[in-house]
């Protein structure tokens, strides 16, 4: 596959304020970026995000999206609430949803359903823990959440990216090495075409997220199918945030 310019993806996660918001968008406006950058805040700053950083190209996204349209589900938010506010993506199955709130292959497949036909560009996270990891179970976990998850999707004229983080690795300081995130990805990227055909699978951006900071995000990104990154604890550090904003502008220009 070609290489593309590369998603770079802030998950804020249940973190930071409107001063975190308004010192991020600080540090981001004025500057022109090759890469796709994203910033997915709190719920509740989504709106003012959005607002901030309406004359840049940067993309403002929730960290969910809920399985249900519309009806009697108490803090939930649909997926056309989302697009009405303004976002543009959304991620969906990230571990900490999975481990925490127990989601599954099932309502993920269901949230993307929901995320592709309001137009929000869905980010499917996918992973294994550290004792699937141990046990050598990586390829067995991805191969079940990609096969549950994607199967009879409508990705024609639509945006979908898969984030691999590998668990053990989040928040951990502990990435995974050059070959490992070059043997899942490769992985990943097959059973893509199995499911969804060559071409469409050509189409997706496959992420590696998993303690990704300004000192692995250059050879993260040089590797064979990583089409970007999804950044957690470094993203709560708007100068740290725009320099790996800055370094993965420099692999494609």
């Amino acid at each position: 596959m070609s290489k593309r310019a590369p998603f770079v993806i802030a998950n804020w996660k249940l973190n930071g304020g409107i001063d975190l918001t308004c010192t991020s968008v600080a540090s981001m406006l004025n500057k022109q970026f090759e890469v796709k950058i994203g910033i997915a805040p709190p719920y509740v700053y989504i709106g003012d995000m959005v607002s901030f950083l309406r004359n840049s190209n940067i993309m403002v996204g929730s960290q969910n999206v809920s399985k249900f349209a519309s009806g009697a589900y108490t803090g939930e938010t649909s997926a056309q609430m989302l697009t009405e506010v303004g976002c543009q993506f959304c991620l969906i199955g990230h571990s900490e949803r999975r481990q925490v709130f127990l989601e599954n292959d099932h309502s993920c497949h269901t949230k993307l359903e929901k995320a592709l036909a309001n137009n929000l560009m869905p980010i499917l996270c996918i992973g294994e823990n550290l004792q699937q990891y141990e046990l050598g179970l990586t390829n067995d976990i991805l191969y079940r959440q990609l096969h549950q998850a994607l199967p009879g999707l409508d990705l024609n004229g639509k945006e979908l990216c898969i984030a691999y983080e590998p668990v053990w690795a989040i928040g951990t300081g502990k990435a995974a090495s050059t070959e490992q995130v070059e043997a899942v990805h490769s992985f990943i990227y097959q059973e893509l075409v199995e499911i969804l055909g060559v071409e469409k699978a050509n189409r997706v951006h496959v992420l590696y997220g998993g303690s990704v900071s300004k000192n692995n995000v250059a050879e993260l990104l040089s590797t064979p199918h990583v089409n970007g990154v999804l950044v957690g604890g470094a993203s709560l550090d708007p100068e740290h945030f725009s320099e790996i904003c800055t370094i993965a502008d420099n692999t494609v220009r």
